[in-house]
């Protein structure tokens, strides 16, 4: 199952590989390394060994604690994972009506800086391959995948085109959820559960008109230049 950009698993939705990018100093990002998902159900047996197979060995959780209050990770109780919760947002972008996507995005990277940090240095401390994820793997985790890939030195409409088809691998689910009438999926306004070229593309605008760079943001978060160094190596 290694070297394939999308896992298909049967709780675990949006599930891909951050592998098999071209880099601008001619290098392929690597397979194996960071899995990204969305994680909306108990996962099943099934998608639990299918991880195991694949080298997973860490996971971290961007979901608010409100969300794992009610839905708490299975992870957590899995010895063959080292689990880390770390909030990216503690009221789930599809929450909400009130604010647009991007406004969402710009809080997660503005009020969650020390656990932006934490996220990073747990990212360089694993073992194996590490899966992060959020609910659907789009917003939080959407934000971290970028960030990994600049880092990286994926070019900017490669970073677009990987979060852009998140929509496409969580679209079937959420229409099967609310058809059901399963009370999973709450939300009305599509633009939040889209993921469009103008939200990532304008998140990154908006960081680097702040900090200059992705790299200046994470040492403004407490990211060490040690870190910062195997962050920028990890997919390499």
């Amino acid at each position: 199952m290694k070297n394939q950009r999308r896992i298909p698993l049967e709780n675990i939705i949006n599930c891909r590989d951050l592998g098999g990018y071209p880099c601008v100093d001619g290098s392929v990002t690597k397979f194996g390394r960071v899995l990204r998902a969305g994680v909306p159900k108990m996962p099943t047996e099934r998608d639990i060994e299918a991880l195991k197979e694949y080298g997973v060995s860490t996971v971290i959780d961007f979901r608010g604690y409100a969300e794992d209050e009610k839905h708490a990770s299975v992870f957590s109780n899995i010895e063959s994972f080292n689990y880390h919760h770390i909030s990216l947002l503690d009221i789930n972008p599809a929450e909400t009506e009130d604010a647009s996507l991007i406004e969402y995005y710009k809080l997660s990277v503005d009020k969650y800086m020390n656990n932006i940090a934490k996220v990073f240095k747990a990212l360089t401390q694993a073992n194996g391959t590490v899966m992060m994820h959020c609910f659907f793997g789009k917003d939080r985790t959407g934000i971290i995948s970028a960030f990994l890939l600049e880092l990286a030195g994926v070019s900017m409409e490669d970073i677009v085109a990987d979060y852009q088809v998140s929509y496409v691998y969580i679209r079937q689910f959420f229409e099967d959820e609310e058809a059901s009438g399963s009370g999973l999926i709450w939300e009305t306004n599509l633009e939040h559960l889209q993921s469009s070229e103008k939200t990532i593309s304008e998140l990154m605008r908006y960081v680097k008109e702040k900090f200059g760079t992705v790299e200046s943001y994470l040492k403004a978060c407490g990211v060490d230049g040690e870190t910062l160094k195997k962050a920028a190596h990890l997919l390499k």
